[in-house]
């Protein structure tokens, strides 16, 4: 990181440089508590999870320090540990973002994710269910393909900040967001792929499909999710150059590639727009099954997620008066209609609760109705005076 500073010209008093490998739970815990030592009282108010490791041709897994499918636990799963280790610090920070870098390949709503085998799909998470450890490769619990654990743990990432972000943004304050920069085609993302993918792969996202972008660019669209006051907005997927691509052949040659649409390069600050993710992104179900399964394997701890209350006092104050009789109508309303089991069976009124119901009917028939009554003719007879006989 230094090297690359100096070389392209950062001045090193502006940025802290701090080590984390992903490929350990133990290198993320430890980045975590230095990260929390060094910034002192000064909340963390951006946490960018970019990292990516693309291994197409690989034709067996390898595995992480703790014996995970390497591709997932650097692309995701220690990713997941850290926002959680983070999570509360950055509640304290104005205006805090979370933002995960997804993947076009990750929602098979387009043609780069859809029409393109091996497809992203969790199924039903059984390989995370089983624990994911050596040697469950895939969160599917079926055969490993190196681009299919990238693009599923790209899934994983944008079905998380969707989870994130209906859990956590209303009682945190923070935006949970994900966003696709265009295909970075040039970059050592794809240094294990064959040299004519390399040579070509380009051109081919450039004139034919329109998707390619360049690395600075890529990193000026990451900035702007990070900082634009539009893209405060939680819960989004964010993209750029929407609508129809225009521009092929002629037209993209002296434009230098750019292509309008499907995430290409151009279009400036204001081409960035809110795209639309795949129903397997939007899967409710299985994304609570993901965060549960997800927060086992790195035994993350995730802070509750609180409920707003009335701040009225008054509520307060017959809340606690009412919380025993409450208590003991949902005890008559259980004799009167009982409830099930989990196996099924009826549930059963306990001694106890039967003797608390003997004792609601002496107390709040009994005394309490009588104490009630009395009560309520001292009070009519100061508000109203005597009743007159004729009245009577």
């Amino acid at each position: 990181m230094e090297a690359v500073a100096e070389l392209d010209g950062f001045n090193i008093d502006n940025f802290h440089i701090m080590e984390c490998e992903l490929n350990s739970f133990d290198s993320v815990h430890k980045f975590c508590d230095e990260l929390m030592e060094y910034k002192l009282a000064k909340p963390i108010d951006r946490l960018i999870c970019n990292a990516g490791v693309y291994q197409p041709s690989l034709p067996y897994a390898k595995w992480s320090v703790d014996g995970h499918e390497q591709t997932m636990q650097i692309n995701f799963l220690s990713h997941f540990l850290m926002i959680s280790r983070l999570i509360e610090d950055m509640t304290k920070a104005p205006d805090p973002r979370v933002v995960m870098v997804g993947s076009v390949t990750g929602n098979d709503n387009t043609v780069g994710g859809g029409g393109v085998y091996p497809i992203a799909d969790l199924k039903n998470l059984d390989g995370f269910k089983a624990g994911f450890q050596n040697p469950i490769a895939m969160a599917d619990g079926y055969g490993f393909i190196g681009a299919k654990a990238y693009k599923d743990s790209k899934l994983c990432l944008m079905m998380t900040s969707n989870f994130l972000h209906s859990k956590y943004h209303r009682n945190t304050g923070i935006s949970f967001s994900s966003i696709y920069p265009g295909c970075i085609a040039e970059t050592p993302l794809f240094r294990e792929k064959r040299a004519w993918f390399r040579k070509y792969f380009p051109v081919f996202m450039k004139y034919i499909t329109g998707g390619y972008v360049g690395v600075e660019e890529a990193g000026q669209r990451l900035f702007q999710v990070a900082h634009d006051p539009r893209c405060a907005k939680s819960g989004v997927y964010w993209s750029w150059n929407g609508g129809p691509r225009e521009g092929r052949g002629a037209a993209a040659l002296e434009k230098g590639g750019q292509i309008s649409g499907g995430g290409g390069a151009g279009g400036g600050w204001d081409s960035i727009y809110e795209n639309d993710q795949s129903d397997k992104v939007n899967n409710l179900e299985l994304s609570v099954d993901l965060f549960k399964t997800a927060t086992e394997i790195t035994g993350a701890e995730w802070p509750q997620a609180k409920t707003f209350t009335s701040p009225c006092p008054t509520l307060k104050v017959i809340g606690a008066v009412s919380k025993n009789m409450i208590a003991r109508e949902e005890l008559k309303r259980m004799a009167e209609r009982p409830g099930f089991n989990e196996d099924g069976t009826p549930i059963k009124l306990t001694k106890r609760k039967k003797a608390a119901l003997i004792a609601d009917e002496v107390i709040v028939r009994g005394v309490l109705g009588n104490t009630v009554g009395r009560v309520g003719r001292v009070a009519g007879r100061l508000l109203l005076g005597k009743i007159p006989e004729t009245a009577k």
